[in-house]
This record gives C-alpha cells, sequence and structure tokens, in this order.
C-alpha cells in the first residue's frame, strides 16, 4: 500500500469515526446507508490493523441506538458529555470565574491550533467537542509531519479520552467500543507518523507558537 493510499484510508476512518458520534438519522433507510458506507471504509482500514477494525464493526453491529436515548446519553442534560475537557476540567461556578478556568485555557489553545492549520470551529461546537476534533485529525492527515499535529494528538487529545472512557464503561453503552476504535486509531496514526520521518527529524523536532 503506498503512503497516498494510506492517508487517504486514515482521513475516511477519522471522517466515519467523528460522524459516528453525531446524532443517529431518525429515517431507517439513511441509518442502512450509513451503515453500508461505514462497512466500506471498516473493510479498507482492515487492511491497516485488524483490532480497531473489529471495534468498529461491534459497534455498528450493536448501534442501534434511538435518537431520544442518544439525546440523554450526549446532549441537554447528558450523562456522558462529547465535551472532552469536561470530563477534566471542573465546571467553572460563575461566568467571571469561565474566563480564567483551565478548561477555557485548554479550548483557547485548541483555537490557536485549529488556526495554525487555517481550520475554524463552525460556531455551534465548543472547541472541545469530540467529533469536530475527529474531523480535524481527518482534516489534518495530510500533514502528518507537522510537529503541532503531533502535540495536538499528544497534549490536547489523547490524555483527555480516559475519564471518558471511565464514564461510557459505567454507562455500558456500545459507543466504548467507538472511543476504544478511536485511541487505537490515534496511536497508529502516531506510530505512523514516526515510521516514516528520519530519525534526525524526530530528535530535531520543536513545536513553536501555534496561538495567535
Amino acid at each position: 500500500m503506498s503512503s497516498m493510499d494510506g492517508k487517504q484510508i486514515l482521513k475516511d476512518v477519522y471522517a466515519l469515526i467523528a460522524e459516528l458520534w453525531c446524532s443517529p438519522p431518525e429515517v431507517d433507510a439513511e441509518r442502512e446507508t450509513i451503515k453500508k458506507d461505514a462497512e466500506g471504509v471498516v473493510k479498507r482500514w482492515e487492511s491497516i490493523d485488524k483490532e480497531s477494525a473489529v471495534l468498529l464493526s461491534r459497534f455498528l453491529e450493536e448501534n442501534t441506538i434511538p435518537e431520544e436515548d442518544y439525546i440523554d446519553l450526549f446532549e441537554l442534560d447528558p450523562r456522558c458529555p462529547l465535551y472532552l475537557g469536561s470530563h477534566t476540567y471542573d465546571e467553572p461556578k460563575t461566568c467571571a470565574t469561565a474566563a480564567v478556568s483551565d478548561r477555557n485555557e485548554y479550548m483557547i489553545e485548541l483555537g490557536g491550533i485549529y488556526s495554525h492549520f487555517g481550520r475554524k470551529p463552525n460556531g455551534k461546537e465548543l472547541p472541545d467537542y469530540l467529533p469536530l476534533m475527529v474531523d480535524f485529525l481527518s482534516l489534518t492527515a495530510e500533514s502528518k509531519d507537522d510537529p503541532v499535529r503531533d502535540k495536538f494528538i499528544n497534549e490536547y487529545f489523547l490524555p483527555f479520552l480516559p475519564p471518558m472512557r471511565s464514564r461510557l464503561e459505567e454507562l455500558k453503552t456500545p459507543y466504548l467500543y467507538l472511543l476504544d476504535a478511536l485511541e487505537k486509531i490515534v496511536n497508529i496514526d502516531i506510530n505512523l507518523e514516526l515510521k516514516t520521518q528520519p530519525l534526525s527529524k524526530q530528535r530535531g523536532q520543536k513545536v513553536g507558537a501555534y496561538v495567535g
């Protein structure tokens, strides 16, 4: 498999996972179309990693969650928010403390990383919205040699998954398969990057200022 093909499959699997985290369609026919398309992406991804492909397949098989249950799980007064920072940082008690909270700083820094790649959140969701973050990984798959992308993964993404994983485990939801698959794929993404870069480049990389 060529490097170009591998990057395209990586882009597609991230785009699929971002879509799967979003609210499922109400119409059964649309659900079936999405599932069929997803199965095609998973089959292609299997050539890179069978373990995470199996997890994605399990999610597709078991995810028959109605829209109202999805809303109860992830929206309104969610049992498991899709905002990564909310699982790590305490919610501020007042508007004044919100502006200087750790989560606010986290989101400002995320916004700086998005800007570095010429991307901006759509304004509807906060920068730490999980589907948005996964979609960002898809959109930047061609920039695997950029150390800022590596910083995003290692400092702003992977460390924030375990608390959310614990919550999904408590709730006994098939979305745990989706999160586990995502974590494995991100780690594969990193390892593929390291394998394709000269050792001297790996050691010499430094992340410059990206907020501004």
